[in-house]
């Protein structure tokens, strides 16, 4: 699967109402890497949905154990899901051109 349609998968999740956490776990499958490097996930995510570092700084922060699993579901949910949110109109956009 290359970037593109990984990144299209993401924005699929969203989409259909996937939690941040749950976005988070399918694109280590979508890897097939349980121990992806942390700035590879935040990449991806950064990519589909327009997130500056500072918006998705915080799946880093709680997914610090070694199998990059996510510590605090809740606060991850609180922290992400709304800048996710504020910027669909533009990774909406993006799909479409």
């Amino acid at each position: 699967m290359n970037e593109h349609e990984i990144v299209d998968r993401l924005r699929g999740f969203a989409r259909e109402g996937y939690s941040v956490t749950r976005m988070f776990n399918e694109l280590k499958l979508l890897l097939g890497n349980d121990e992806a490097h942390v700035i590879e996930i935040l990449q991806y995510f950064r990519s589909a949905f327009c997130l500056t570092l500072k918006e998705a700084k915080p799946i880093a922060a709680l997914s610090r154990t070694g199998y990059r699993e996510v510590s605090d579901e809740h606060l991850l949910e609180q922290l992400v899901m709304p800048a996710i949110t504020k910027h669909r109109n533009e990774w909406d956009k993006q799909e479409v051109e």
